[in-house]
């Protein structure tokens, strides 16, 4: 979800906010009312309930939302008791940190206008070389073994010297030349 045009998101100053649990939207909708420039990325999840599968719009980090702020101008008493905010994530003594810009822009270009993260596994097949983008695994380049019906990809990584079967979500990798 996006309440600011995409263009003017990687030129500005980013933070991350960490909602009350199950919070996500309610926070989003107090704090673009407040004037904020916020960026929510989502996701389509499918799950079951009983025995039925639903498809749902889900946040695609649950719990958190990227701030935009105004470093001339700040606003974090505003912010941070927002309805349905718990707190800017931050140092102790420094103050709420900032997201680094490549961060935002990477997640930017794998969202569509409505801040909905467009599936990439189409574009991958089993044998492709791919780098892990994000989580433990960050900069490992492996292939890609197989690709499950529910669009995870299976990789081999070469952990403690051993092979070892991992599944991958597809927006958590790029594709290595």
């Amino acid at each position: 979800m996006l309440s600011y045009h995409p263009d003017n998101f990687t030129a500005a100053q980013w933070h991350l906010l960490l909602c009350k649990p199950n919070q996500n939207h309610i926070a989003f909708r107090n704090l673009k009312r407040l004037g904020f420039g916020l960026f929510m990325p989502r996701h389509l999840v499918e799950r079951r309930v009983k025995g039925r599968a639903l498809t749902e719009l889900r946040p695609l980090f649950g719990g958190y939302l990227f701030l935009n702020m105004n470093p001339s101008e700040p606003r974090w008493y505003d912010a941070k008791t927002a309805s349905g905010v718990s707190k800017i994530i931050g140092h102790s003594t420094g103050g709420p940190s900032v997201v680094p810009p490549d961060i935002i822009a990477g997640l930017l270009q794998r969202c569509d206008r409505d801040g909905l993260l467009q599936e990439t596994v189409e574009n991958f097949s089993a044998g492709d070389t791919v780098r892990i983008i994000g989580g433990p695994f960050a900069n490992f380049i492996t292939s890609i073994e197989k690709i499950d019906p529910d669009r995870r990809l299976h990789v081999l990584l070469d952990l403690m010297g051993r092979p070892t079967k991992v599944l991958v979500d597809p927006t958590m990798v790029d594709r290595c030349p």
